[in-house]
């Protein structure tokens, strides 16, 4: 990991490829896109840019260093970004998230492939969820891109759990599905109707596995849903652990999310497929 302007400042002889966001420490991308890149024999490297929010104007410079090729965004630059683009996806447009930033000949093209990530990892469950509402637990980047991805399995309504107990930025339709707000005190009656239920906060995530997003008197409500964390590390979260035991239908880790996601992104830059069953082996290996 290095710091932005220490990079800026004394950048890489070789082209490269990149995550920023602020903290960083813990990202696996450049374990799975270095796996690609040396899968395609592509003379590059993939980096972890730690980008604190008082460091985002030298994202501008990074951008136009000679070496650049792709790079990954992610928490808190995910709608920041958008303002330096010349053309941004029409579903990351509308998500206000754009995770995925290609150099073009006229400027910069934003994507968000975490949409693509989220409907590769619930798509095959379709049958089980669809013509009912889904429950995201968060509000950040990651929720919209579950939102924005839920019509692609026949689900047109969402319920938005989150502590700010306010949806600030958010559209009241997003790509086809209409959004409510929920909050943990009203929590019971949109968990019992709801046919897929997402975790996108970071409660669960390594190093504090305890926590999870649905209180324990409402665990039982879980039952006959399909459950998806988009955490990753643990492969198996206190929530998703707490799904099983309610009798879900189906759990899904956040580890399909994750390599699909990264997947999308290298296609978009190199036109190359990514090694997807070797990612997920190292992936999982690295947890």
């Amino acid at each position: 990991m290095v710091h932005i302007k220490d990079f800026v400042t004394n950048p890489p002889s070789n082209p490269f490829f990149g995550v920023i966001g602020h903290p960083i420490a813990q990202s696996k991308s450049p374990l799975l896109h270095n796996l690609a890149l040396n899968y395609h024999r592509i003379v590059a490297d993939y980096y972890k840019i730690d980008t604190p929010s008082d460091s985002f104007a030298w994202v501008g410079k990074l951008v136009t260093l000679p070496g650049f090729r792709g790079l990954n965004v992610t928490i808190p630059h995910k709608s920041r970004v958008m303002d330096m683009l010349s053309f941004i996806d029409p579903k990351a447009l509308q998500a206000g998230v754009v995770n995925t930033i290609k150099p073009e000949h006229l400027g910069f093209a934003g994507y968000n492939t975490d949409i693509l990530g989220v409907e590769r990892s619930i798509l095959p469950h379709a049958l089980l969820i669809t013509g009912r509402p889904a429950l995201v637990f968060g509000s950040g980047g990651a929720a919209k891109a579950v939102v924005a991805a839920l019509k692609s399995c026949g689900i047109t309504e969402a319920y938005i759990v989150s502590r700010k107990n306010t949806l600030s930025g958010w559209p009241s339709k997003l790509n086809g599905v209409t959004v409510h707000l929920a909050d943990y005190l009203s929590l019971e009656e949109p968990l019992k109707n709801s046919s897929l239920v997402v975790n996108t906060t970071p409660l669960g995530m390594f190093p504090k596995t305890d926590d999870s997003p649905v209180p324990s008197k409402m665990v039982r409500l879980l039952k006959e849903k399909v459950c998806m964390d988009a955490i990753y590390n643990p492969q198996e979260t206190l929530f998703l652990k707490q799904a099983k035991e309610a009798k879900a239908l189906k759990t899904i880790s956040g580890v399909t999310m994750f390599v699909e996601q990264a997947a999308a992104s290298f296609k978009i830059w190199t036109g190359k497929d990514f090694p997807v069953d070797e990612a997920r082996t190292l992936l999982i290996k690295s947890l």
